[in-house]
């Protein structure tokens, strides 16, 4: 079981904090809140006496937008992140579809394919996993592809595989004992944090209301081997810590049911 915890909390010049990261922890960092300097002089910090074991990159998600007819810079932005998540062994890179969105919904969701499929076939060059995020929310009306579009979209896309945010689904109100079973092995990983069901908080888990006994149930029974990443944000590298190792044991717990 590999578990790593996002660097959201802890983004600017705060990242000495996750110097405290122990060894059976990785790491996913947003990479567009840096750049390739940065993030050499972090990692190198962060990891001053051994390569990090299970490393992920989070693609940029405020600077790039698939959805945007206009924006025209993707791809150049994508090969930064791609050159660097290899020469870090990144196990993958999260992908967003979209944050805002506007115009026909279909046209738009062509163009994210489209668009998807050509940071796929730049992906063999690096040989990186490409994972999927499921984004957008209904409360605020970004929600460009609902759970049967989402899966649409990955069954058109076999080489991606499939990241699913927790507090993402719940507040559009999937089904996520359902969700975990129907993409099986095709979920490599999934961002853990809470809510209430109306806002994207990205609170520690257990700490909102979505049923974390049943989800893990879920992750054992049909994808036992995704990374849990947990995306937590404005909390303190203590707190992060103690709540990972908290819901380590639970899971466990519940793992060894299904061992």
């Amino acid at each position: 079981m590999l578990i790593s915890l996002s660097n959201l909390s802890f983004i600017g010049f705060n990242y000495t904090a996750l110097k405290q990261l122990p060894d059976s922890l990785g790491l996913e960092i947003f990479y567009e809140f840096g750049n390739h300097s940065h993030w050499e002089k972090v990692l190198k910090e962060i990891y001053p006496h051994r390569s990090p074991q299970n490393l992920s990159i989070h693609g940029p998600c405020i600077g790039v937008n698939l959805a945007d007819e206009n924006d025209s810079h993707y791809l150049t932005h994508y090969k930064e992140v791609f050159e660097f998540a290899a020469k870090w062994n990144a196990k993958f890179i999260v992908v967003h579809t979209n944050e805002e969105f506007t115009g026909d919904k279909a046209l738009v969701r062509q163009r994210v394919q489209h668009r998807l499929q050509e940071l796929l076939l730049f992906s063999k060059n690096y040989e990186i996993q490409i994972l999927i995020e499921n984004v957008g929310l209904q409360t605020k009306g970004t929600l460009l592809f609902d759970w049967t579009e989402y899966l649409e979209l990955l069954l058109t896309l076999p080489e991606a595989g499939a990241l699913l945010d927790v507090g993402h689904a719940f507040i559009n109100q999937w089904n996520l004992p359902d969700v975990i079973e129907q993409l099986g092995k095709r979920l490599i990983a999934c961002h853990l944090h809470d809510n209430h069901g109306l806002s994207d908080d990205h609170l520690p888990v257990g700490h909102g209301t979505i049923n974390w006994n049943v989800l893990f149930s879920a992750i054992c029974s049909s994808a036992p081997e995704a990374t849990l990443v947990f995306e937590y944000a404005n909390v303190d590298i203590q707190t992060a810590l103690t709540s990972i190792q908290t819901i380590k044991n639970n899971y466990l717990q519940v793992r060894a049911t299904y061992d």
